[in-house]
C-alpha cells in the first residue's frame, strides 16, 4: 500500500469547522422561533380535565377558537368581539368549506358563551368541533 499523495496534517492545521458551527447556530435560531411563534398563538387559560381525551392527528389543520371565563371570544390569539366573531367564522368557512375547529374553553367559562360559539359554527356549516382539554394523570 502506497501513500503516495497522502498529505499528512502538520500542528494547527485541520478541519475548519467554522462553517458547520454556523449552520447549526442558524438552526438553533430557526427553532428557537418556530417555538416562540406556536407558543404565542395560545391564550392561557384553565381548560378542563378529561379522563379519556386524546391527541387528534389533524389537530394543525384546525383553526382554533378560545372563549376565556369572562365570555371573551379569540380567533387564535386575538381578542374578537361576538359580532365580529359571526363574520370571521362566514369568512373562514366561505373560504375553505371543509372548515375544521378546535375550541378552547376555560372551564370557568359559562356555557352561554361557548354555546353561542357553537350556534355561529352551525348557522356557518361548521360541524367538525373538537374541544381542547388537559389529559387527565389517571
Amino acid at each position: 500500500m502506497s501513500l503516495q499523495g497522502y498529505k499528512v496534517p502538520m500542528e494547527g492545521e485541520g478541519f475548519d469547522l467554522t462553517p458547520m458551527i454556523d449552520v447549526v447556530f442558524l438552526l438553533i435560531v430557526f427553532f428557537m422561533t418556530v417555538a416562540s411563534m406556536l407558543a404565542a398563538e395560545k391564550i392561557d387559560m384553565n381548560l378542563a380535565v378529561a379522563d379519556e381525551s386524546a391527541i387528534p392527528k389533524e389537530i394543525k389543520e384546525r383553526y382554533t377558537f378560545s372563549v376565556l371565563a369572562d365570555g371573551s371570544f379569540y380567533s387564535r390569539a386575538k381578542p374578537i368581539s361576538e359580532s365580529d366573531l359571526n363574520v370571521e367564522i362566514a369568512r373562514l368557512a366561505e373560504i375553505n368549506p371543509g372548515l375544521k375547529i378546535v375550541v378552547r374553553a376555560d372551564k370557568f367559562a359559562e356555557h352561554q358563551h361557548v354555546n353561542k360559539l357553537l350556534k355561529i359554527c352551525a348557522q356557518n356549516g361548521i360541524n367538525d368541533i373538537i374541544f381542547a382539554t388537559y389529559q387527565s394523570d389517571l
